[in-house]
């Protein structure tokens, strides 16, 4: 109990701040990691659109595919998370036909019921958790698990850049 001239908190007004403290904080940092996660996908599909622009202007200008050589020479960049991004293509360094359909080769799983064919080339980022976690056999590549970020590009879109 009080005396009129104490002033000042309890023990139990203070322990019920700290409890509601420690609640807010909780929450904020929650939220604050939701967001930096947010901010770190949304700059690894930049980096991503980057690179495939830096791919595509090789593809208008030479009319073939890119390689991995001129992908590590010229568009490899490191991701959000300091990891450098990856390229697969089944069909490297193949001309454009712009008479006939150029065979993207690869298949890709983007979930359980989307499967991507005629894929000509993919890039990927390693994701939040800084590890690739796509498989890949042969020319199909399942990116269905796990959290990376990726853009393809389809023989459709190839021709539409190509062959105009």
């Amino acid at each position: 109990m009080r005396n009129k001239d104490q002033t000042g908190f309890t023990l139990i007004e203070f322990a019920l701040f700290l409890v509601i403290a420690g609640v807010v904080l909780g929450v904020a940092a929650a939220a604050w990691s939701v967001l930096v996660q947010g901010r770190q996908i949304r700059a690894a599909r930049n980096m991503l659109d980057e690179t495939n622009n830096c791919l595509m202007d090789y593809l208008i200008l030479s009319k073939r595919l890119p390689t991995a050589q001129y992908f590590a020479t010229s568009c490899s960049k490191a991701d959000s998370w300091g990891k450098s991004l990856r390229f697969v293509s089944g069909a490297a360094g193949q001309g454009i036909n712009c008479t006939a359909q150029t065979p993207g080769t690869l298949a890709v799983r983007v979930s359980s019921t989307d499967l991507r064919n005629n894929i000509a080339w993919i890039l990927i980022s390693a994701g939040p958790n800084r590890a690739f976690d796509y498989s890949q056999a042969g020319s199909s590549l399942d990116l269905s698990t796990g959290d990376d970020v990726y853009v393809f590009v389809s023989d459709l879109e190839i021709h539409q850049q190509a062959c105009r």
